[in-house]
C-alpha cells in the first residue's frame, strides 16, 4: 500500500525534529548568528516596505539577532500572531522586541501594534522543519503559513531560514503548499534572492 503525502510528511517531521534536537546549543547559536548575518546582508531587503519575520521557538534558527538588526536599521518589521481557535495567523508591526509576550505554543508575539494586510508585506523570513532545493517547505503541520502566503501579493519574496542539516533533496508536497524563493543556511544560499 503506497504511503500518502500526509503520512510521509508526518514521518519526515519526526525525522528532522530528532536531528534538530541533537544539535549542540553552542553550534545552534553559532549557525544561527551566521544565518542572521547572511539575511541582514541581503541586497534585496526593501527600504520602506514591511518585512515579516518570526520569533524563533524550540530548535528553529534563532532570529533575535535578525529582528534586532532589522529594527536597528529602521526597517518596518512585522511578526505573526496566531489565533488557535480560528486557526488564523496575521501579522502585526513591531517597534521594540521587549514588548513581545508569549502567545500560542509559547511563541513570542506582539500584543500591540498596527495590523498589516498581506499586500503590505514585501518580504517574508519563514521557519520550517525542512526545505528542499526546489523551494518546498515542511512546516509544523498546522498550515498557518501556507494559508497566509496564499493571500500575499505575487511578487512578495519568501525566504526560508534553516540549518544545513534541514535541507532535503526532495520533500513531498501537496497542491496547497506554498514554495519559498530561497533558503538561507549557515553554509549556502539556495534558490534565487534577486529583486522581482
Amino acid at each position: 500500500m503506497p504511503t500518502t503525502v500526509p503520512t510521509e510528511k508526518k514521518d519526515l517531521r519526526a525525522f528532522y525534529r530528532a536531528k534538530l534536537a541533537q544539535i549542540p546549543e553552542v553550534e545552534a547559536r553559532r549557525w544561527s548568528a551566521r544565518i542572521c548575518a547572511r539575511a541582514l546582508a541581503l541586497p534585496i531587503l526593501p527600504d520602506k516596505q514591511v518585512i515579516a519575520a518570526y520569533s524563533s521557538f524550540g530548535h528553529e534558527v534563532a532570529t533575535r539577532t535578525l529582528l534586532a538588526g532589522l529594527l536597528a536599521a529602521g526597517r518596518p518589521l512585522a511578526l505573526p500572531v496566531v489565533d488557535q481557535q480560528t486557526r488564523v495567523m496575521a501579522f502585526r508591526r513591531v517597534d521594540r522586541l521587549e514588548t513581545l509576550t508569549p502567545g500560542v505554543y509559547g511563541i513570542l508575539e506582539p500584543r500591540t501594534g498596527q495590523w498589516c494586510s498581506p499586500e503590505e508585506i514585501a518580504l517574508f523570513f519563514i521557519p520550517g522543519i525542512a526545505f528542499d532545493r526546489q523551494g518546498n517547505r515542511l512546516g509544523h503541520g498546522g498550515g498557518y503559513y501556507d494559508r497566509y502566503l496564499s493571500t500575499v501579493r505575487p511578487e512578495a519574496v519568501k525566504i526560508g531560514l534553516a540549518f544545513q542539516l534541514q535541507i532535503a533533496e526532495a520533500l513531498p508536497a501537496s497542491p496547497h503548499d506554498i514554495k519559498v524563493d530561497a533558503v538561507l543556511t549557515e553554509q549556502e544560499i539556495i534558490g534565487c534572492v534577486s529583486d522581482r
